[in-house]
């Protein structure tokens, strides 16, 4: 061990003498094989409308940046100012003009450590969003079903405006699914006060859809789900593959780009059904936190779990879960109630007509 030591030390010395950036460890580094484990890319945040940054486990510094718009099959490569050459662990990327609006963007970034390990970052991104609208979950299809015709009813999340704004990079968590990625991220689309937007949470084979971000509400043309799912008077969003996201216990919930909670919805089939799965307590806490979510008194959440969420026992393809759209949100189980049988209305006004569960 000691021979190994003093043999490191020596060869340490002699590079030492003969490099010029002896002050700077990373040819030594290079050389004696220290420092070998690349950086790891961490997460972004889209600090301002011309800014973008970009967090690594270690400090870096910047070889070479692309940030390329994607926009209805066209890209462009936007026009950065000159990258800082210090090696730091958070890097700011600058846009010569500002493109908010919660824009794609792909950011292929390559960065070295003080080691000399390089890492090429390829990574979907948002632009920074400041017109979110304010808006709520408003009703919600846990199952999928089957009309007599071979027509599928999908699950859906409908959402109701109440102020215009842009929902480009609004995130959408399902506990159920885990709380560190979320499931679907909105795309940037101008909308109008008292709009009905509808998010099909699965796309059928068959079907030839499209996420409708203008003002033409009629482009998703189907041929194996229900007609009545698609609204031609309502914005339709749609998750592009055929997999099961939403289930009968889950915790829901929309967040902007600082990790607040824009709106949520608990709901459990039977308590033993929540306790199965410890992540659907982790995220009823985060939401108890912010105060987005209280208990059926209207109190803080001290133990949250099944007395609190809404019951989603008898719901069915065509019994949907609907908040009361006359009543002050109040963030209690009291907001929601289960909708009549065939009385669903994705991308429309609730019905009224409750269904009696006792």
């Amino acid at each position: 061990m000691r021979k190994e030591f003093f043999a490191s030390f020596f060869l340490g010395a002699l590079l030492c003498g003969i490099l010029p950036s002896c002050d700077d460890s990373t040819e030594i580094n290079r050389v004696l094989g220290l420092g070998t484990e690349a950086p790891v890319f961490v997460s972004y945040k889209a600090a301002s409308g011309t800014e973008i940054d970009f967090q690594f486990s270690v400090p870096v510094k910047v070889l070479g940046a692309r940030l390329i718009a994607t926009h209805e099959d066209q890209n462009l490569e936007l026009e950065l100012e000159n990258f800082s050459g210090e090696y730091e662990s958070t890097i700011a990327l600058h846009l010569k003009e500002d493109h908010s609006g919660g824009k794609s963007i792909i950011a292929d970034i390559l960065v070295e450590d003080t080691g000399g390990n390089s890492l090429n970052l390829l990574v979907p991104v948002k632009t920074r969003n400041y017109r979110l609208p304010s808006l709520r979950l408003n009703e919600v299809r846990t199952e999928q079903g089957t009309s007599s015709k071979g027509k599928y009813s999908i699950e859906f999340i409908e959402l109701y405006t109440k102020t215009e704004g842009n929902l480009g990079a609004m995130r959408l968590f399902l506990a159920s699914m885990g709380i560190d990625e979320p499931v679907y991220e909105f795309p940037g689309a101008e909308v109008n006060a008292n709009e009905y937007i509808t998010l099909h949470m699965r796309t059928k084979n068959g079907d030839t859809v499209k996420d409708e971000l203008g003002e033409n509400t009629g482009l998703s043309e189907i041929t194996v789900s229900n007609e009545k799912d698609v609204s031609s008077t309502a914005r339709d969003l749609w998750v592009p593959v055929d997999t099961k996201y939403l289930h009968n216990t889950d915790v829901i919930y929309l967040v902007d780009q600082d990790d607040l909670i824009i709106d949520a919805l608990v709901i459990a089939e039977s308590p033993d059904a929540w306790t199965k799965n410890k992540t659907l307590t982790k995220a009823a806490e985060l939401l108890a936190k912010q105060g987005a979510w209280l208990d059926k008194n209207g109190g803080a959440v001290k133990s949250p779990g099944y007395t609190d969420a809404v019951d989603s026992d008898k719901t069915t393809a065509t019994r949907t879960l609907c908040r009361d759209e006359a009543k002050t949100d109040s963030n209690t189980l009291s907001d929601w109630y289960i909708c009549n049988t065939s009385k669903a209305t994705p991308g429309a006004k609730n019905s009224t007509e409750r269904y009696n569960t006792k």
